[in-house]
């Protein structure tokens, strides 16, 4: 029975590193040729600390009034499906509006300027955008993981697509930005030509009267397939312009997601109920899987816990000073599709488990020297933890782990698949030089 478990252990990690390894280089040995080989007469050396690392689940990210707004539905082959939606108010530029006398909707267009793109590109993309049955309230409606009651019945409009964030558009008789333009339907300008004045008298009376508008993605149902488009949010573009007539005139008025305007996203990765077996394992507590392959993701997504068990005993037995700690990490799979992040970043941990809101970054270096960029030559990340160290063995910090997070700043739901701690391409290793204290 146990060689049957063990076989089965086996053969779904083979599939897993076929998987996420077509592409991968291979990596080279690092870590010896960070040093220099005269330091080692002088000092010590080791690249054996014990390391024990896995991935978690993030609980939510704070979202409200972002500098760009995040929609769409992508299926991971390794992480599973992830929806972005997009909830916002609108307001008016005029205090007072009025439509003049007996107005008649003619179209309207919500336009959304691309700013980036993560996933498969080639893929159609269903967009729908409904009104809000529900106010946002930013005390409740910050973070990742919250949720508002929209008019599903009856839509205000939607478009299929196929997403170019990089292409210029074409409307209005001439070349724009790269924007998203989704027509409005009747159902909007219907209701808004119909608001009473006193609706209309200013944007605290109007969110009263149309509380907002969200943006939902038809759920990716293909492995492989789909997207996560980020568009700038707010700017002078994003809107919905609305065109009308009356008895006197033929006219047109923009509702504006402005600075003002009250907004936030929602992340959903469906419980992981997709993503392969060694993730889930990790996500329901088991942290032996990450031994062969460790996962983040952006989006409020996974998160991987990294541990030095016994480094604080270290200290108990001689007295060292930290000359050089780097901690490299070796990535496991190089995706056109599904890339790799640019920059990963550490933070401490704190009493309960939770993610410190700052990077553990060395106070008298800058972001660069403290590294977490990918490193094409090697296929790795590299951290410089000398600091870190030092205070970890001193008991200036309680020596509780490290969170490897894929920053919120990359504007895209981009992800990572690590070498574990044990997996034989594995360059995951602190490497330390250090001086004894006499």
């Amino acid at each position: 029975m146990k060689r049957l478990v063990f076989l089965r252990q086996i053969t779904i990690s083979a599939l897993l590193f076929l998987l996420i390894s077509s592409c991968t280089k291979e990596l080279s040995p690092i870590g010896m040729d960070l040093l220099n080989p005269l330091d080692l007469l002088s000092m010590g050396y080791t690249d054996t600390v014990q390391i024990k690392a896995y991935s978690i689940p993030e609980d939510s990210v704070y979202t409200r009034n972002l500098t760009y707004a995040q929609v769409g539905s992508m299926y991971d082959p390794v992480f599973g499906r992830t929806n972005a939606t997009f909830y916002s108010q609108l307001f008016t530029s005029t205090t007072s509006l009025r439509f003049g006398t007996s107005p008649v909707f003619d179209s309207a267009y919500l336009y959304l300027p691309f700013k980036s793109s993560y996933g498969d590109t080639l893929s159609n993309m269903t967009l729908h955008v409904y009104a809000l049955t529900e106010g946002i309230i930013d005390s409740l409606h910050s973070y990742s993981n919250t949720t508002l009651t929209y008019d599903q019945a009856n839509p205000l409009g939607e478009i299929t697509f196929q997403p170019k964030p990089h292409d210029s558009t074409f409307y209005n008789g001439q070349k724009q930005a790269p924007m998203l333009r989704i027509p409005i339907n009747s159902n909007f300008g219907n209701y808004i030509l119909s608001a009473d004045t006193n609706s209309l008298n200013n944007n605290t009376e109007f969110v009263k009267y149309f509380k907002g508008i969200c943006v939902v993605a038809e759920p990716q149902n293909t492995p492989g397939k789909g997207c996560i488009v980020t568009f700038s949010m707010p700017s002078d573009y994003s809107r919905i312009q609305m065109y009308y007539h009356n008895t006197e005139d033929t006219l047109s008025y923009s509702f504006a997601i402005t600075t003002d305007c009250s907004r936030f996203q929602n992340y959903d990765h469906n419980g992981y109920a997709e993503a392969v077996p060694l993730l889930k394992e990790q996500l329901l507590g088991n942290t032996s899987p990450g031994q062969q392959f460790l996962f983040a993701q952006g989006m409020a997504g996974v998160k991987i816990k990294i541990e030095f068990p016994y480094l604080n005993k270290w200290f108990d037995t001689e007295k060292i000073v930290v000359n050089d700690a780097q901690l490299i990490l070796g990535n496991a799979s190089v995706s056109d599709v599904f890339a790799n992040p640019s920059a990963v970043t550490l933070r401490g941990v704190g009493e309960s488990g939770t993610t410190s809101p700052y990077s553990v970054i060395d106070e008298t270096e800058n972001s660069a020297y403290f590294d977490g960029t990918f490193n094409m030559s090697t296929n790795s990340y590299r951290f410089r933890l000398t600091r870190y160290i030092q205070q970890v063995l001193t008991g200036q910090v309680s020596n509780k782990g490290l969170h490897l997070i894929i920053p919120s700043a990359s504007y895209v739901g981009t992800r990572l698949v690590l070498n574990g701690t044990e997996s034989p391409q594995s360059d995951l290793k602190l490497y330390l030089r250090y001086t004894k204290l006499k």
